[in-house]
């Protein structure tokens, strides 16, 4: 089984949840407002000087189900340039 993190912009949750939904992803969990920068997104720290809110998503599946997600994202990324999107995947050893 595989761990996969994905972060990105809130204004783009609706092109995130398409991703899953399309994978067939049927659990995961979010955090919202979620404050940070990144190299090609720019801060996001929800203030007047540094606007916008990240949200992140942590999904545990199987490996293949992994390799969709990566690559739905990956497509998105070449979609959307500076928006702002990323996926993480890691080996899950175990589920209770």
């Amino acid at each position: 089984m595989k761990m996969v993190m994905i972060s990105y912009n809130s204004a783009i949750n609706s092109e995130v949840m398409e991703i899953l939904d399309k994978c067939g992803i049927e659990g995961h969990t979010r955090w919202t407002q979620v404050l940070g920068k990144g190299k090609t997104s720019g801060s996001h720290f929800g203030s007047d000087v540094w606007p916008g809110e990240n949200s992140v998503i942590f999904s545990a599946m199987e490996d293949g189900k992994s390799q969709d997600i990566i690559s739905g994202i990956k497509d998105l990324r070449g979609r959307l340039g500076k928006e702002g999107v990323k996926a993480f995947v890691w080996p899950l050893e175990e589920v209770t």
